[in-house]
């Protein structure tokens, strides 16, 4: 585990310095993002599930002549807190996980193979990682960052190694992302399970497992859960979150 943590920092580390470079232009607060996984994620080739969304909603913050590699990606990097915060902010006043969809999806489907400390199995990560304070990028900030931000996922993939990468972002946020993962070639769906008016598609890529659903904000979220675990029992992959 620590030597995955090491490889994912010296890897992970040059691209945010290339990362930070391209917003430089963007003047005003950004938020960086750097993926996260818990301490019981299964440091094992092609073992584990890991979550996938847009951005954050609010994240570390700093001004343009704040931003530097050393003092974004230091803070950034494997947080002394991890995935532990969500569980601990379920309740919390200022910003409760109990109220946020994505999370409340992710929780029930990982509760489904892990019931108690379900935080600590999983990774997460967001396609773009860099964001204004709230809210998710617009059109200048994604266009900015998204050649690097691709790259960076790719790294993140390969040193973890999932067995399944989970996209609850909509396909319009995911299309050119899977793209990218399947070397720039388009993607063909292996399997599909619908849930109510939505469905989920399957992709195969290098041996990982790629699903792409809706972000769950607004939509019936039982139904959802339910699509992704029957999909993870139809695929085998059971064994290997």
């Amino acid at each position: 585990m620590d030597n995955r943590i090491e490889e994912l920092r010296n890897n992970l580390k040059p691209l945010y310095a290339e990362l930070i470079k391209s917003v430089s232009d963007i003047d005003y607060v950004k938020a960086f993002f750097c993926m996260q996984w818990g301490k019981n994620f299964p440091f094992e080739n092609n073992h584990g599930l890991l979550c996938v969304g847009r951005a954050t909603n609010g994240w570390d913050s700093w001004t343009n002549n704040e931003v530097t590699v050393d003092n974004v990606f230091d803070c950034i990097f494997n947080k002394s807190d991890q995935m532990k915060w969500v569980e601990k902010l379920e309740g919390n006043e200022e910003y409760n996980t109990n109220k946020s969809a994505f999370w409340r999806v992710i929780k029930q489907i990982a509760q489904h193979y892990h019931p108690t400390n379900w935080t600590s199995f999983i990774a997460w990560s967001n396609i773009c990682k860099v964001a204004p304070e709230k809210g998710n990028p617009n059109n200048t900030l994604y266009e900015a960052q998204i050649d690097v931000c691709h790259q960076i996922l790719q790294t993140e993939i390969n040193v973890l190694s999932p067995k399944v990468v989970l996209f609850l972002t909509g396909k319009n946020w995911a299309n050119s992302t899977l793209r990218y993962l399947n070397h720039s070639q388009s993607t063909k769906s292996i399997k599909k399970h619908s849930w109510g008016d939505y469905e989920c598609k399957v992709y195969e890529i290098d041996n990982v497992i790629y699903l792409l659903s809706e972000h769950p904000q607004g939509k019936p979220e039982v139904e959802h859960v339910q699509c992704v675990i029957d999909l993870l029992k139809d695929l085998g992959c059971e064994d290997l979150i």
